[in-house]
């Protein structure tokens, strides 16, 4: 009789655990896709030095206080380019730092 009180007991416990986690709300996933619109953008004027990756990717020479320095960036879908743009180019980019890359949001030539 007492095996079955105490199971009887751990049962009830074990429905009441169960019934409180299923009323509780679940916990939203941090969004993936909108993350992105949600950096902060930045700006840089520069020329491009190179292009990669069959264009999905360039290195753009900045002046950065008197130093001369490459920063590189990658290309996606959402990116838009005003202008052509091959090495030489004079550039304005907006981008965003997303993980351990640059994405450029929009390219423009100068001139």
């Amino acid at each position: 009789m007492r095996t079955f009180l105490i199971l009887a007991s751990l049962s009830i416990f074990g429905w009441m655990v169960s019934s409180a986690a299923a009323r509780t709300p679940p916990v939203p996933a941090a969004p993936q896709s909108g993350a992105q619109s949600q950096q902060a953008s930045k700006s840089v004027e520069g020329t491009v030095s190179a292009i990669g990756n069959k264009g999905l990717s360039f290195d753009l020479e900045v002046n950065n206080g008197g130093n001369k320095e490459v920063l590189s960036f990658v290309v996606d879908k959402d990116t838009r380019v005003e202008g052509q743009v091959k090495v030489g180019t004079p550039v304005t980019v907006e981008y965003v730092a997303m993980a351990d890359q640059n994405v450029a949001r929009n390219i423009k030539t100068q001139g």
